[in-house]
């Protein structure tokens, strides 16, 4: 598999905190919808009662219900729904959250969720009686995270196996998009796509930019290669005396005192420092 190509098989996925906690809210409140009104939920047309108390509208906006910005993120209107944007909170979530973090993670995904919320209510032409819900805007806000981050990372497009960049995806999906914004024609709100997406590219730019996230890409490549020095010398279990200090370790080994303390030293390290304490460096 060529480096930077996605991986998706499942099992060998890690779950984030918070994408896991996402999954769990959104799959709970399409539940509690279902168990209210199961005739409406399994109807692509229409919505549940709760989704209408916590869905967007600007009808409801209007009568100052404004936590809907947020919470119309957490419901959607059909199985397929809910499921296409939980499979999209799974493969991106857990591969974005790994690397950026999680308190950043969840930062970007509620931002975008907003961003395509205030995106469907400004750019539709939707009746003010309309309801917009589910995690769309979050979910294309995340592919324009990563379109940022990492334009030239690739995902295999099933069914079709070809690699593609996340740039290409991105801005395909983005083409889709705006085809298809006319009054979200189909019932799908394409203006919450597409204003998520962009939220999600910026947002992506600004992390990007930021110190801490130029730290935390070095400190991941120092990371991976101790660990890759620690593969290769897994059996080394006497040290030679005799042989000549490796001054590359070394500058190693102090570099990772710098960034995680002494304490984070092996005993076979910590040997190689004090010889090479003892031994003039040429």
């Amino acid at each position: 598999m060529p480096a930077g190509l996605f991986n998706f098989n499942i099992s060998k996925r890690p779950l984030g905190r918070v994408v896991r906690q996402l999954l769990i809210i959104c799959i709970a409140a399409f539940v509690a919808e279902l168990l209210i009104s199961p005739s409406r939920m399994l109807n692509s047309a229409a919505i549940g009662p709760l989704a209408e108390w916590f869905g967007l509208s600007w009808h409801d906006l209007g009568k100052g219900m404004i936590w809907q910005v947020v919470t119309h993120i957490f419901f959607h209107g059909s199985p397929m729904h809910l499921l296409m944007n939980m499979l999209g909170l799974y493969f991106l979530g857990s591969a974005l959250e790994s690397r950026i973090g999680s308190q950043q993670f969840l930062k970007l995904y509620l931002a975008c969720g907003i961003a395509g919320g205030v995106g469907w209510l400004l750019l539709s032409r939707g009746v003010g009686f309309a309801t917009c819900v589910g995690a769309s805007g979050s979910i294309m806000g995340l592919l324009g995270a990563f379109a940022a981050l990492y334009p030239q990372e690739r995902f295999i497009l099933f069914p079709i196996p070809i690699p593609i960049s996340v740039r290409n995806l991105a801005i395909g999906i983005g083409v889709i998009t705006l085809v298809f914004l006319r009054a979200d024609a189909g019932g799908v709100a394409h203006a919450a796509h597409l204003a998520g997406g962009i939220a999600g590219y910026f947002y992506g730019q600004h992390i990007g930019g930021s110190a801490n996230y130029r730290r935390s890409r070095a400190s991941g490549s120092r990371l991976s290669n101790l660990r890759a020095w620690f593969r290769r010398r897994q059996y080394h279990v006497v040290e030679d005396p005799s042989a000549p200090v490796n001054w590359a370790d070394v500058d190693r080994i102090l570099d990772k005192i710098r960034i995680q303390g002494i304490d984070s030293l092996t005993r076979t390290e910590k040997t190689q420092l004090d010889r090479a304490s003892k031994t003039p460096r040429r």
